[in-house]
């Protein structure tokens, strides 16, 4: 697992590299070295370096419905004793999407994905509150998301694979097991080569590369490089709980308006709404916060939860 982000250092080529990435994220490690004057090998390692120091993720990303996951909740945890243990063992869940070591009230932020809402309240039972070190758990159960960003560290999460013109799948009935057993390899390494892809998911060689060719044509899986904006662009991220006075849409139209804010969702708990912000600096988000946010008729009150550090990127859902 990666240090705190301040450890990690990137050089041009691995900026270069990770561009490349975004455009295509199973782009050949030949073509990625040729790109940038480098062996196909010694591409392969710096991969591997980017990954395992949590700079990145290349991952296959699927719309949520067509998984059957219907339940989203965000979860503010507060722990007994060190904090990056318990992040660590979280971020091992299956059903987490996101975890987050912050400043704040919440020594923790998880994202958790589930089939339905008795699944979010086993997997908080069972993995959340009993793990080691959790103190208090805080449920913020999504309604709906106001808006998600098309592009960079978070880009479709609840939006999933974009329309294509040719769809060969269009519903979670149409995928079958070998399917699953595919996608659930490509959730954790979109650069997976269709040799273990097969070897991995048990499905013949000829079979799942013919099934993996259909499910990126159709457009029902993406591969997403995912980039620690922390580390990436050295970006200041952070969480803020909303509460509103009034209707809630016309704050979230304001909202819509900021380009800081990347997600707007509203909730249940204790905010009406919680956002996800990506700002260049600390002075950038103390504007954000202090004065724009303010600004907005209806917006009564903020609370920030600096990220420190990203234990688990998204995009990488194994609730199948």
């Amino acid at each position: 697992m990666a240090d705190p982000a301040s450890a990690v250092t990137l050089d041009a080529v691995d900026e270069e590299l990770i561009k490349l990435l975004i455009a295509d994220g199973r782009a050949a490690y030949a073509d990625l070295g040729a790109s940038v004057d480098l062996s196909g090998d010694a591409v392969r390692e710096r991969l591997k370096r980017l990954i395992s120091d949590d700079v990145i993720k290349v991952v296959g990303s699927v719309s949520a419905p067509m998984l059957g996951l219907d339940s989203f909740a965000l979860v503010g945890i507060t722990v007994q004793g060190a904090a990056q243990p318990v992040a660590r063992a979280l971020a091992e869940l299956r059903s987490a999407d996101l975890v987050v070591q912050t400043a704040g009230m919440f020594d923790i932020i998880a994202e958790l994905v589930g089939h339905d809402d008795q699944e979010i309240l086993q997997i908080l039972d069972d993995s959340v509150r009993s793990a080691p070190g959790v103190a208090q758990c805080m449920v913020m159960q999504y309604l709906s998301v106001e808006k998600y960003p098309e592009v960079g560290s978070r880009q479709a999460l609840l939006g999933g694979a974009q329309q294509v013109s040719r769809p060969a799948l269009r519903s979670k009935e149409e995928l079958e097991d070998a399917d699953r057993a595919l996608i659930q390899v490509l959730q954790q390494d979109g650069r997976a080569s269709y040799r273990q892809l097969a070897e991995q998911s048990g499905v013949p060689y000829a079979s799942a590369r013919r099934r993996v060719l259909r499910l990126l044509d159709s457009g029902v899986v993406r591969i997403v490089t995912v980039t620690n904006e922390l580390v990436y662009r050295h970006r200041v991220q952070a969480g803020i709980g909303v509460r509103v006075q009034g209707p809630i849409p016309a704050v979230v139209e304001q909202l819509r308006g900021i380009a800081e804010v990347e997600v707007v969702a509203a909730t249940t708990g204790p905010y009406d709404l919680v956002l996800e912000v990506s700002c260049a600096s600390r002075a950038d988000l103390y504007r954000l916060t202090g004065t724009t946010l303010r600004s907005i008729p209806g917006l009564v009150s903020t609370e920030t939860f600096n990220y420190l550090n990203i234990h688990r990127l998204p995009y990488t859902w194994g609730a199948l």
